[in-house]
Formats: C-alpha cells, sequence, structure tokens
C-alpha cells in the first residue's frame, strides 16, 4: 500500500504556492477526488493569498506583511493536509490514483514492521453539537489512520468515514444522543492493522 504525501519538507514559501498549485491543478475537476474539502475553487483562493502575501514581502517587508505571510501559508499547510488525508481514503493506497491527485508517494523504509492496532481510543467532551471528538495515542511508524462507525454492535457494520494523518479526528454531523461504535486502524510501510478497541459514544 502507497502512502500521499505533500512534500512541503524544507519548502519556502514561494516553493509552496508553486507546489500547492500544482496539486490544486490536478484535483480540479478530478472526478476520482469529486468531494475534496476545501473544493479546488476555495483551494486556489487560498493559493493567491499566499502569493500575494509572499510578493507583499519580496516588495516591502515589514512585520505585518511577514505575520500575514505565516497566516496565509498555514492555512495553505492545513488546505493540503485534509486533501492527502482525502486523497489516501479514496485512494486505497493505490500508488497510481495518488499520482492523479498530484501528490507524491512517501519513500518506504523498514524500520518499523506491521502498525500495532491504535491504542486508548477515546473521546473527549465537546460542546460542538452532533460531534464525536476521538483520539488516541500515537505510535512510530504510522503514516496514516482509518477512522470507522459502526450503528450496531450485534454484530458491527463497519463504515470507513475518514482517514487522518494525526491522532485524533471529529466526527460531524451525528444524531445527538445515538450511540455510535468506533474504531481506528493504523497504516503504515508495512500494511494496516487490525482494527483498535472499540470505542462506543454518543454526539452532543
Amino acid at each position: 500500500m502507497a502512502t500521499a504525501k505533500m512534500g512541503l519538507q524544507g519548502l519556502p514559501a514561494t516553493g509552496i504556492v508553486a507546489k500547492s498549485q500544482g496539486i490544486q491543478e490536478k484535483m480540479d475537476g478530478n472526478a476520482l477526488y469529486p468531494a475534496a474539502d476545501p473544493t479546488p475553487a476555495a483551494m486556489q483562493t487560498d493559493i493567491d493569498a499566499l502569493a500575494a502575501a509572499n510578493a507583499e514581502v519580496s516588495n516591502n517587508g515589514g512585520k505585518a506583511a511577514y505575520q500575514a505571510r505565516n497566516v496565509a501559508e498555514k492555512k495553505v499547510r492545513a488546505n493540503l493536509k485534509k486533501w492527502v488525508g482525502y486523497v489516501q481514503m479514496v485512494s486505497g493506497g493505490d500508488k497510481d490514483k495518488i499520482l492523479l491527485s498530484g501528490f507524491g508517494i512517501a519513500e518506504r523504509g523498514t524500520p518499523y514492521g506491521q502498525p500495532q492496532p491504535p491504542l486508548n481510543l477515546n473521546a473527549r467532551l465537546t460542546r460542538t453539537a452532533n460531534r464525536v471528538a476521538l483520539f488516541w495515542e500515537y505510535q512510530p511508524g504510522v503514516d496514516v489512520h482509518h477512522v470507522f462507525v459502526s450503528k450496531s454492535n450485534d454484530p458491527f457494520a463497519w463504515e470507513l468515514i475518514g482517514s487522518t494523518t494525526k491522532c485524533r479526528f471529529d466526527v460531524n454531523s451525528l444524531p445527538s444522543g445515538e450511540a455510535r461504535w468506533f474504531a481506528v486502524t493504523a497504516i503504515g510501510a508495512a500494511g494496516e492493522s487490525t482494527k483498535s478497541d472499540v470505542l462506543l459514544a454518543r454526539a452532543a
């Protein structure tokens, strides 16, 4: 299984504009990835904002210009993090499908074996209606996590609802107060783990 990567390490803000623009152009109108969030149009707006902020720093400098650029860069990075998780989920780790998105492929080393199931899956209290905020322990060698939900436990009927490079995930638009069962898998160089212990949670 291949893993999508953003490929931003070591890039200056100007390089991030070029890199993200290339990805945006491949995602825009891509039938394989129709539900990208943010939309390609919104991503283009944020890329343009970063390009303008880069120009302002180059032309005028000043503390305010650098702060504005930092804000714009963080937004583009955050957008790309969402996209790379979405691409990983939709592609199912297929190398050719990942490359069609404009993202690269993470180089595979062999320092870690088969990932273990994520540990200590839990949910944080949240004041946001219809949300369950999941979190679990970090383990080295894991690139991506898949998040599953089931409406029943006899038997479980698991549905893949998201993918994340972090050790947390917000599940939204759930019926308030209704029980749902959650589980998470870990994906690394050697493949995908079995599911974590199951968590029963209810949305606010």
